[in-house]
């Protein structure tokens, strides 16, 4: 996939559409760009230059040999975009999936951008009227992920960890509404590397992918078909998909039991099973193990446990 960069210097009159003088800055002072046209390649393969009088099928050879050094390297993120549009506005969810244990390095973050394919244009540098006139492919038309408070710093670092990170932009009167879409990519801001990519058409991203009839953005089960969208501790996960039940495992409900209405039940169990816990490190992702909720699990949760059970409070 790729994303092009008008130069602002370059657009004729009628085209200040292109401009995006900020965001054309930022990316080109990252790379310190130095001739036009540039390019680079998984933000670590620089090249600038074209070939004379728009004759592109010159330059193509060399291109495409950087290309495919790049073709087929693997890497341990998965990029999933979802969305939907409502009125003037595409709400989005870019998840991020970790295939393999992987520690992100310090400066890696999820970049967004706003393209728009086939945008017509004019190129005056080009000697024939005829050559001219062309439809520029993937046009930047928005940074969502620019300024220092939109940064989206990742974090996960185990196979199968995900981050979800969500947002919203406007559509703007002059964009092709039909040939947008929204390009992530996986960036270290001190090495400029990037380790994975991805880009879709906002017109075709799933927006229902368990065909429940709820879309994915407003789905507390978006992977499992759950039209009711029961949620009976309310946690905002759907019951279908949720292994924990919150109004069962409370702090010091170790082994989750609890009656018929749900209420815990916190006895001498809950004590052993905590007293197992710190010796031989084994539990659950539902356990609440932190009695006292302070960020440790050690003899003193034990104690407190000790006093809620003699005290008989649950």
């Amino acid at each position: 996939m790729t994303l092009f960069w008008h130069n602002p210097g370059f657009a004729p009159s009628g085209y200040e559409h292109f401009n995006i003088d900020a965001e054309y800055s930022y990316r080109a002072s990252m790379y310190n760009v130095s001739g036009i046209p540039y390019f680079n390649w998984n933000g670590l393969e620089q090249g600038a230059g074209g070939g004379a009088n728009c004759n592109w099928e010159a330059t193509f050879p060399g291109l495409e040999a950087q290309f495919q050094s790049y073709n087929g390297q693997e890497s341990p993120y998965d990029i999933q975009i979802e969305g939907d549009i409502e009125g003037t506005q595409f709400n989005y969810n870019a998840i991020v999936t970790l295939d393999q244990d992987f520690e992100s390095s310090s400066g890696t973050v999820l970049e967004l951008f706003v393209s728009e394919d086939s945008v017509e244009s004019h190129w005056t540098s080009c000697s024939d009227d005829d050559l001219a006139y062309h439809h520029t492919r993937h046009l930047a038309r928005a940074y969502l992920t620019m300024d220092d408070d939109d940064k989206l710093p990742i974090s996960i670092s185990l196979e199968g960890e995900s981050q979800i990170f969500s947002g919203s932009f406007e559509l703007l009167e002059f964009w092709n509404d039909s040939l947008l879409s929204i390009t992530a990519i996986v960036q270290n801001l001190v090495t400029y590397e990037v380790k994975q990519a991805v880009a879709s058409n906002i017109n075709r991203i799933p927006t229902d992918r368990d065909f429940d009839g709820v879309l994915n953005l407003e789905d507390n089960c978006p992977d499992d078909f759950n039209p009711e969208q029961e949620d009976l501790d309310s946690d905002l996960i759907g019951d279908v998909c949720d292994p924990c039940n919150g109004l069962v495992y409370v702090p010091g409900n170790v082994n989750g039991d609890a009656n018929e209405g749900y209420d815990p039940i916190i006895n001498v169990i809950d004590i052993l099973g905590l007293s197992d816990y710190l010796e031989d490190g084994l539990g659950n992702e539902c356990q609440m193990l932190d009695v006292l909720e302070d960020g440790d699990v050690n003899q003193w949760d034990i104690l407190f446990l000790v006093e809620i059970v003699m005290n008989g409070e649950n």
